[in-house]
């Protein structure tokens, strides 16, 4: 797909071009503060997708105390004994608050997708005798890019290597590549050795979810050029309520899990989605933004999906298990997003000094 084919993010206020390098932004490079937006459960979760995946035990015990993104001699000889095929997935991350310090663009996530390489619009397989030629830790240095990155529509454009152009496009449009690793065709799912999260340790239902989720949305192997959504907003209102009150200096979490308990966790996307495990995590609701310091949930609804007497009757349970476990809930409509995102993020600061 061509730059002048992308589909943008629709209905975009106009207010929001007022924010600084909302697009334009200057050629420089670019920091996202991942863990600060994240925190540990999201970051911890995609800190391990580089190099050749998913990590096995017996390719583990291959290496010394820490895991390079160059596999070791003896990790190699292990693929190449089972003979694995590798296709090349992208960590593509979209961003929104860009600010400068000393030349480099800081900024937050907003999404994150993964996204399989491809070639003449056909996706790649690469064997174990070429990766091994290949510099997996020198090319984790190198800045790449999608000039064109929709989200919500799954719309990619111009792949760009080594080289960024940022002129002419808006900021939350490019698909930053964060990391990059070579998914096995012929991994064992029972020797898969998740990542440590401290945040769900002491809950082994929620780590069996959450292993499940890895091996069907990380490391099953891709059969079409398209994006999977790991985690981040769901619709154009949230990102524009976002960058408004961003605007303002507010920085909330983005899609929470609440449960009856209290406990909060970023709700990634197709975990935890169906009934039963939901029953199992207690959640009430997941947030589109949540501010933890001040226990206020933001919900961004929709006319159209939260005016019927049952979707209001829902609203206001859902407002009342939250009050019970101390958390005060602010509905917006989408309709006064995009009409006048700034005075919506101004309701939510007011609130937020009230609290």
């Amino acid at each position: 797909m061509s730059a002048d084919e992308i589909e943008n993010i629709s209905n975009r206020p106009e207010a929001l071009y007022s924010i600084p390098f909302y697009k334009d932004m200057p050629n420089l490079p670019v920091k996202i503060d991942l863990e600060g937006m994240a925190g540990d459960f999201l970051s911890s979760d995609i800190a391990d997708l580089f190099g050749l995946q998913p990590i096995e035990k017996e390719h583990l015990d291959t290496y010394g105390e820490i895991i390079t993104i160059n596999p070791s001699k003896e990790s190699l000889e292990l693929y190449k004994k089972r003979d694995d095929s590798f296709q090349m997935v992208f960590l593509v991350i979209n961003a929104y608050g860009f600010k400068e310090i000393d030349g480099v663009m800081h900024c937050k996530p907003y999404n994150i997708s993964l996204f399989p390489a491809s070639k003449r619009g056909e996706l790649t397989s690469l064997k174990i005798d070429l990766i091994e030629k290949y510099d997996l830790e020198m090319d984790a240095k190198v800045p790449k890019l999608y000039y064109g990155f929709n989200p919500f529509k799954g719309a990619f454009g111009l792949y760009m290597y080594n080289s960024v152009d940022y002129s002419g496009i808006e900021s939350d449009m490019i698909g930053f590549v964060n990391n990059m690793y070579l998914l096995s065709d012929k991994y064992n799912y029972h020797n898969v050795v998740p990542p440590f999260i401290k945040s769900i340790d002491n809950s082994p239902q929620v780590k069996a979810d959450y292993k499940k989720y890895r091996k069907d949305r990380y490391f099953k192997k891709f059969s079409k050029i398209k994006p999977r959504k790991i985690w981040g907003c769901d619709s154009p209102i949230e990102l524009f309520l976002l960058q408004a009150m961003d605007s303002l200096g507010l920085t909330p979490e983005i899609q929470t899990i609440i449960t009856e308990d209290g406990l909060t966790v970023p709700s990634l996307h197709k975990l935890w989605e169906n009934s039963r495990s939901r029953r199992r995590l207690k959640a009430i609701t997941d947030a589109d933004f949540y501010f933890p310091e001040k226990k206020l949930a933001i919900f961004c609804d929709s006319k159209e999906h939260h005016s019927s007497t049952e979707s209001i009757v829902k609203d206001r349970n859902i407002d009342k298990s939250l009050a019970e476990i101390g958390i005060v809930s602010l509905r917006i409509y989408g309709k006064d997003i995009v009409a006048d995102p700034l005075a919506c993020a101004t309701i939510v600061r007011d609130r937020l000094s009230e609290l």
